[in-house]
């Protein structure tokens, strides 16, 4: 009996039953639409935020931050783009902010109270915003894909502890947003509006004390639920039944080849850039090896797409 219930166990963690469940299978495979095993995705999002850590050349950041605005795309994950797109003015601010307060460089644009606005630091700005944007990007992309579900799948049979509470955590956020919606919302429709500054800062305290309130209840609910489910005592089983295809090892044989082959390059610094003292870039098209390091960097970032069928 204890092995019938584990399977349910991260539905009643997730507010999902019968097709709800099947529904949330389904949501976020995006291009993986039959690869669906979540260790393919999860290894190819690992690979595309290392190499954005790694690399640092502008020209690898540009193509990163092009593949990710392409996948965000394809997923049709309107809500990453858009806060991409609300993030530009920041990107505008740090590649402003830079030469302002470093002056290295040995060509100086002008002066700014005395001070040189140098073309090496803005450059280094520039960089700097860009790589932010590229991370913002793959991660919203990363949430999009790697649902709580797919998540608990992969972690719930070796860290059930863990994966349980990492589910909770990363549920709370839009849960507590959620109910402070429907609080304010009730509160409104039966009468209850304050004016004023000091009366709405009120009103909001008072609608944050009743989500944490709740919040504590839920939690408390949930833990005596997994209890009484015999969670953590048996073999993990899981409501999503997901199986390694053919498919799935094809994927992750090109992603290891592609990592190989990019990490390699970048190791012989072919994806090398130097901002100080005088800018320095490594050629992206120089030689057969540079062209080779460059081609499997692009397939890896794009390797979902051409995978899709």
């Amino acid at each position: 009996m204890k092995e019938n219930f584990a399977g349910e166990n991260f539905a009643v963690v997730l507010g999902l039953k019968g097709a709800d469940c099947k529904k949330a299978g389904e949501k976020g495979q995006s291009v993986f639409k039959k690869c669906t095993h979540p260790a393919v995705e999860f290894l190819w999002f690992c690979g595309v935020i290392g190499f954005c850590i790694a690399v640092k050349h502008p020209f690898y950041l540009g193509f990163s931050f092009l593949a990710g605005n392409l996948f965000n795309l394809f997923n049709k994950n309107w809500r990453g783009l858009k806060n991409v797109l609300l993030c530009l003015p920041f990107f505008v601010f740090l590649s402003a902010l830079n030469p302002l307060v470093s002056h290295w460089g040995q060509t100086p644009l002008f002066y700014v109270f005395g001070k040189p606005f140098t073309m090496e630091a803005f450059a280094y700005g520039l960089n700097m915003g860009l790589t932010f944007l590229v991370m913002l990007e793959w991660f919203l992309a990363f949430g999009c894909v790697m649902t709580a579900d797919k998540f608990t799948f992969l972690f719930a049979p070796f860290f059930p502890s863990i994966s349980l509470m990492l589910v909770m955590i990363l549920r709370l956020v839009p849960l507590c947003a959620r109910r402070g919606r429907e609080i304010s919302e009730t509160r409104l429709a039966a009468g209850i509006e304050c004016s004023g500054f000091k009366g709405k800062f009120k009103e909001k305290m008072e609608v944050l004390g009743a989500v944490m309130s709740s919040i504590l209840e839920d939690g408390v609910v949930t833990a005596l639920t997994m209890e009484k489910r015999s969670y953590g005592t048996a073999r993990r089983t899981s409501f999503l039944n997901y199986r390694w295809r053919f498919g799935d090892f094809l994927e992750v044989f090109v992603l290891i080849l592609c990592a190989f082959f990019a990490g390699l390059g970048i190791k012989q610094g072919l994806c090398s850039v130097n901002f100080y003292p005088e800018l320095s870039f490594s050629e992206v098209f120089g030689s057969l090896q540079s062209v080779l390091t460059f081609c499997a960097f692009g397939l890896y970032m794009t390797v979902p797409v051409f995978f899709e069928r």
